[in-house]
């Protein structure tokens, strides 16, 4: 009787072994599509961003610059600002902006590794505002020194 109860106890212990045992690859499992699922949402994030990628950060021709556009508006078809895969347009937001002879540069703002928002800038344009405001900067100082030298000469006399 005695080697029966100590099998019994040897039995028992088998099988709580093997639950054991059981729960742990079932844990496993678990983890491994947790992980799994994070990877397909990376590869939709790749895909989401592959679609303006080819624009970002080059020259662009006026033609490349409204596909850009268009390329925007439709991904933003049936979307809410601010609504994931949303992407916001600045700087040059309408096709019939665009110049022809001009050249454009696209860059974008990504939040989490998703883009957010796309700048489409005329450098050209830009350029322009710039030469202006070097001019503008260039006469204030011109402006102060002819002060300057005056109040020297006033406090010379």
């Amino acid at each position: 009787m005695e080697n029966a109860s100590k099998a019994l106890i040897i039995a028992g212990a088998i099988l709580l072994a093997i639950l054991i045992i059981g729960l742990g690859i079932f844990i496993y499992r678990q983890a491994a599509n947790t992980v799994s699922d994070t990877g397909m949402d990376q590869l939709s994030i790749q895909q989401f961003n592959g679609q303006f990628e080819n624009y970002l950060d080059k020259q662009l021709t006026s033609t490349s610059a409204k596909a850009l556009i268009d390329t925007i508006k439709t991904n933003n078809a049936g979307k809410q600002s601010g609504e994931s895969g949303y992407v916001s347009i600045t700087g040059v937001t309408d096709k019939s902006a665009i110049k022809a002879s001009s050249k454009y540069k696209a860059t974008a703002t990504m939040t989490n590794g998703i883009i957010t928002a796309i700048n489409i800038e005329d450098p050209e344009a830009n350029a322009g505002e710039k030469l202006q405001d070097l001019v503008i900067q260039e006469q204030e100082d011109v402006g102060k020194k002819v002060l300057k030298d005056a109040v020297a000469k006033e406090t010379i006399n």
